[in-house]
């Protein structure tokens, strides 16, 4: 129980600090845990390992900018903490099976053809 409530803060931390460089060491400081220790009991709780938890987190959070704003793709991989808009294309494609222009263009599609409906 004491463990969840500590993973579950951490992660409300996490999301909270996506635009930080965040890695596995910073949050085993955080945490008070060592990193080794942290990553096991991270993915006991959570199912995931602490690194793809936060490429994750990052990952959703982009998705919901791209679709929200007109950030450039490349602000947005910086923003974070990708190396390159390059990496943050790949890793965005991988996970969502789409390129961020991509599906940037079909969420504003998808938005406004919605919005023709409701009239």
């Amino acid at each position: 129980m004491f463990h969840t409530n500590v993973i579950n803060q951490l992660t409300n931390w996490i999301e909270d600090n996506l635009q930080e460089p965040l890695n596995i060491k910073t949050v085993a400081l955080r945490s008070g845990y060592s990193p080794w220790h942290l990553q096991r009991m991270f993915k006991s709780i959570t199912g995931y390992p602490l690194a793809s938890y936060i490429r994750i987190q990052r990952l959703n959070n982009a998705a919901s900018e791209l679709k929200k704003s007109r950030v450039t793709v490349a602000d947005i991989a910086a923003k974070y903490q990708f190396d390159s808009q390059q990496s943050f294309c790949r890793a965005f494609k991988k996970y969502f099976a789409t390129s961020p222009s991509h599906y940037r263009r079909f969420s504003l599609t998808s938005r406004s053809s919605g919005s023709a409906n409701n009239q």
